[in-house]
């Protein structure tokens, strides 16, 4: 007691002799973020997969970005006007004055004159040099094929803050694929210093957005901290982002329940809990999981089409949806997800398209007799390719036994054998030039809102994505016909019309199975508000606030 009362008397004293009451330290206001699977590349050039895409989007800005209500408007990003000419092939963007990287350097036009260069730079490689080639920019396939220099892409730095883009079709989603990392700036000299050290930890990385890496331990966390050298940075009201790659949803589910995390994704029968409650928050995204055949396997059956089509009839999407995800997710009757692009009338993609395959044992079991007819036998046995779950991000757990279980059960003489690897080790083995597999589940996030970002960048026979090797020269033609400055682009209503028989070409031959599209049952403490989700940007945490 009597060291109580001194304790308090010196306080008193201490009080009385001071000028002003000191003021205790306000706790750091930092997001705390579940992934489930780990970043692959932070180098904006090299990078392929959307946990790499979402931390990017986190530290770096583009020209633009979607708002709360998915629109993009001048002022969003880096840039802060843009001019069109009347023939819609040179856009000229105004560079905000004031943005500056992490290190001090503004940023100028040139930062992405270099990126632009350098995502098609043929010594590189980049696997999605094809955005460039999407975009259209005036002789990037020459470019990327090595026929024409660097220099002779369609992007110059007319001055400082001065940006000028040259297409060689009318692309009417450029603007929304500016949103895409591919398109970010790079610091040319703070790139060329690092030199292969680039993008492989906090030291050699620069941020031009609202937060900056601090640390990044590969399959483990990556900390985001405020930038406060951001021209915007007196509107973001939190003190950082720190993220936690945990595989497994048991985890997810404990580290939340116990306060260690506010945001986090759970699916399956981890989701019952929240359902009702302020946490709980149900989100559409767009990506697609399929399953597609490589064409370049040396098991036959993948090169037939019956027994392809026999497969795709033989499980219950819903099951899978309702059963193992309960996550939001729907089941995807085409290969254009939901919500992805409409016509001019207003009418989605889906409703223009028929619904294809379904749950039908009798249907797959014809598909299998006509099958092993051609293939001269009365047992096939195939790998099954899959991530492992958690990692994969939104592979839903058990999905893969379901299906082995229920095509073993109903094409009787056909086996299953699932290989289960790491997210990394999956997309290297269904690398179009490596392609060593049979069937593969894989998912494919939409890069912009028209269907061709999945029936032309995964099916057309030269893209990088391609994980089927499908070769087919009627299909390419097709697709070329309905592409910007191809013979349909100019009438809007006749090319929704001859995109939906472009899918009908693919799918009636099963080159691909597609199988559900993904939701998200977020679940998101109460005083957290202002996370940006949407179905083709990517994650913002700039404008969220922790009450």
């Amino acid at each position: 007691m009597k060291k109580i009362l001194i304790f308090i008397l010196a306080s008193l004293l201490f009080v009385g002799c001071s000028s002003a009451t000191p003021t205790p330290e306000a706790t750091p206001k930092v997001l705390r973020v579940a992934f489930g699977g780990d970043v692959l590349s932070l180098d904006s050039s090299v990078a392929t997969d959307g946990v790499s895409f979402e931390v990017l989007t986190a530290f770096t800005e583009g020209l633009v970005e979607y708002d709360a209500n998915d629109a993009i408007l001048p002022g969003s990003g880096a840039a802060e006007s843009w001019e069109v000419s009347e023939d819609g092939l040179e856009y000229v963007f105004k560079l905000k004055e004031n943005a500056v990287w992490s290190n001090g350097d503004p940023v100028t036009a040139n930062d992405f004159v270099f990126a632009w260069r350098r995502l098609v730079d043929p010594a590189m490689a980049n696997e999605y040099s094809l955005m460039a080639q999407n975009a259209k920019l005036k002789n990037a396939d020459a470019v990327i094929a090595g026929d024409l220099p660097l220099d002779q892409l369609g992007v110059e730095a007319v001055d400082d803050t001065t940006l000028k883009v040259t297409l060689e079709a009318q692309v009417p989603w450029f603007i929304a694929l500016m949103t895409f990392p591919s398109f970010f700036p790079l610091n040319e000299k703070f790139v060329t210093e690092a030199g292969d050290n680039y993008a492989t930890g906090p030291d050699f990385l620069l941020s031009n957005s609202a937060f900056v890496l601090t640390e990044w331990i590969q399959g483990s966390k990556i900390v985001l901290a405020k930038n406060e050298k951001y021209y915007d940075a007196a509107k973001v009201a939190i003190d950082g982002v720190d993220i936690t790659v945990i595989a497994d949803p048991q985890t997810v589910k404990l580290q939340y329940d116990q306060g260690n995390l506010d945001v986090a994704s759970m699916s399956g029968d981890l989701v019952t809990g929240y359902v009702g409650t302020d946490d709980f928050t149900p989100i559409r995204k767009g990506y697609t999981w399929f399953m597609p055949f490589n064409q370049k396997s040396t098991n036959p059956a993948m090169l037939n089409e019956n027994f392809r089509l026999a497969i795709a009839w033989a499980f219950d999407r819903s099951f899978i949806v309702d059963e193992k995800l309960n996550d939001g997710s729907i089941v995807a009757d085409g290969f254009v997800p939901r919500g992805l692009s409409s016509s001019s009338e207003g009418v989605d993609f889906r409703d223009s398209a028929p619904k294809y395959f379904g749950y039908d044992p009798a249907q797959a079991l014809a598909y299998w007799e006509a099958a092993k007819a051609e293939l001269g036998t009365d047992t096939v046995t195939f790998e099954l390719l899959v991530g492992t779950p958690g990692d994969d991000s939104g592979l839903a757990t058990g999905a893969p036994e379901y299906i082995k279980a229920e095509v073993e059960k109903n094409l009787p003489g056909v086996t299953v054998n699932i290989k289960t690897v790491l997210k990394k080790e999956r997309l290297e083995l269904m690398n179009p030039t490596r392609a060593e597999y049979d069937v593969a589940m894989t998912r494919w996030g939409p890069d912009y809102a028209d269907p061709l970002t999945y029936l032309q960048d995964l099916l057309v026979s030269t893209s990088n994505y391609n994980y089927g090797n499908w070769v087919d020269t009627t299909y390419d033609a097709l697709v070329a016909d309905v592409a910007p400055g191809g013979a349909f682009a100019a009438d809007a209503d006749v090319r929704w019309d001859k995109l939906v028989e472009v899918e009908a070409y693919a799918l009636n031959k099963a080159v691909v199975v597609p199988m559900w599209q993904t939701g998200a049952a977020m679940v998101i403490k109460p005083n957290v508000d202002g996370i940006e989700y949407h179905v083709l940007g990517l994650t913002n945490y700039k404008r969220t606030t922790i009450n």
